[in-house]
């Protein structure tokens, strides 16, 4: 049995010993990894949108679903050998929605990557322009050359309040 740290079975999660509790367990497994493939798709399209804030909605599910998601394949790894005799049609069906929560996990995760090296580059360009020094203005001298000024403090923002 493989367990992630701080993660266990408790003892009233009974042990699959029924053709009829492998399928109710591969019927739960099938329908939660449905619901996260389409939560996941819906916050991949969020960001690809530009819509970063809207994502905090739908955070509480994703959380459910992915606990939900932990104990039963906890309960499905520990009892691999009789769901596997009780319920193998099922098992098919089973690893086709895990092969697409794993598409919908990358394209998530690609998703993400590109919105922070957007907010990487917005910021980089920001303080580029923020920390450009400004010179004065470029006027005629008395010889009738250009003359420019000595280089001007980076300009200060101001906030008007008053609107």
């Amino acid at each position: 049995m493989t367990q992630t740290p701080g993660m266990t079975l408790s003892a009233d999660i009974p042990r699959i010993e029924t053709a009829q509790a492998a399928k109710a367990l591969c019927a739960r497994l099938l329908e939660t990894t449905a619901e996260l493939v389409g939560l996941l798709d819906r916050e991949t399209a969020l960001l690809k949108q530009g819509k970063p804030r809207d994502i905090k909605s739908l955070y509480v599910r994703k959380s459910a679903l992915n606990a939900l998601l932990t104990r039963d394949t906890s309960v499905f790894r520990r009892d691999t050998d009789f769901i596997l005799m009780a319920a193998p049609d099922e098992i098919a069906a089973i690893k086709d929605q895990y092969a697409q929560l794993q598409k919908s996990l990358d394209a998530n995760q690609d998703a993400l990557v590109a919105m922070k090296a957007v907010s990487e580059s917005l910021l980089h360009t920001i303080a580029a322009k923020l920390g450009a020094r400004t010179s004065g203005p470029e006027v005629y001298g008395q010889d009738a050359d250009v003359s420019t000024a000595a280089p001007a403090r980076p300009a200060a923002i101001s906030v008007n309040t008053v609107l």
